[in-house]
């Protein structure tokens, strides 16, 4: 009993972490990547087993030789997202008291941590550095808002029956793309849309037969990758920023696949990375954006039947501080 319950505490892991975020690939030379990492280490006091978990923001590279390097040490600390100057993180995490998702902002080293917002979650940059686009639930519904750095100017951007998630800044600031269920009559209900950054002029941008989402932009502004699918055998594709010549970067094969999301691309546009997921691992893992290969085990983690193990969250790539 003990062990099935462990193990089910680390399968609940992710979804009560969440699941969908998307994050800005802003123009510069490749910085670090970073991501979140959650460990559940098993402890035994006599005849008493029970998880210690631990957790927080890590950042690894751009090299793969290089070891990662630990910024924060919340459990609940996800969703790293870079400023376009490579120097500041903002993040989600959990505020145990109020019971909401809070949104906060840290240096590139994990210090001079300050408070966004208290209600929030999958926030990414203006180029500015100085607000945030992120997601706030409106009456049961995602919808996108914009809110400056030192939580002043909050600005609801969609509205109405239909749900408006993973946003993402273009790198020249005039617009955001989005993933929602605006059509109704579709049968997959996600598509992803751009609007401009007041929330005005909604276009459809990638519009296909399965659901679409987690929107990024490549740093030149002309491209967008983003998830299809979801649950097993979701892939990554790539498609200019009104949707045509579309390419999946991660081909199903074999037996078994793994569920490919969350891809971010490198502040030069010649990679992405992305997060890989199998029965019970994890990886990060980087492709080149023109669909020429991958290589893997940027990092991994996996967690065992007792549920002793790890859990890699959403990647981002940063730009070289300058």
């Amino acid at each position: 009993m003990i062990r099935a319950a462990l193990l089910l505490c680390a399968l609940a892991a992710p979804a009560a972490l969440g699941t969908e975020a998307s994050f800005a690939a802003f123009p510069g030379k490749p910085g670090p990547i970073a991501y979140s990492k959650q460990t559940y280490d098993i402890i035994s006091e006599g005849r008493t087993v029970r998880p210690i978990p631990v957790g927080g923001l890590f950042t690894h590279g751009p090299r793969i030789k290089q070891r990662p390097r630990q910024l924060t040490t919340g459990f609940y600390d996800r969703e790293p997202s870079y400023s376009a100057d490579g120097r500041r993180i903002v993040f989600v995490t959990v505020d145990e008291a109020a019971g909401l998702d809070g949104i906060y902002v840290v240096r590139n080293d994990g210090s001079d941590r300050r408070l966004v917002t208290a209600d929030g979650s999958h926030p990414a940059f203006f180029p500015s550095g100085s607000a945030i686009v992120f997601v706030r639930s409106v009456d049961g519904r995602r919808q996108v808002f914009t809110v400056r750095l030192d939580g002043s100017g909050l600005r609801q951007l969609t509205s109405g029956p239909s749900e408006s998630f993973d946003p993402v800044v273009s790198p020249d600031g005039k617009r955001i793309a989005f993933a929602g269920d605006r059509d109704r009559e579709s049968r997959d209900r996600h598509d992803i849309y751009t609007m401009r950054a007041d929330g005005s002029d909604v276009r459809a941008a990638i519009a296909g037969p399965r659901s679409e989402r987690e929107p990024d932009w490549a740093p030149s502004g002309r491209r967008i990758a983003y998830v299809v699918g979801g649950g097993a055998g979701s892939d990554l594709f790539v498609a200019e920023a009104d949707g045509s010549r579309a390419m999946r970067l991660t081909p199903c094969e074999g037996i078994r696949c793994r569920d490919f999301s969350h891809p971010a691309f490198s502040p030069d546009g010649r990679h992405i990375v992305a997060l890989s997921e199998s029965n019970r691992s994890s990886g990060i893992e980087v492709f080149r954006s023109d669909g020429r290969g991958t290589y893997r085990n940027f990092d991994d983690a996996g967690f065992s039947e007792e549920g002793e193990g790890s859990f890699l969250g959403p990647p981002t790539w940063g730009p070289r501080p300058r």
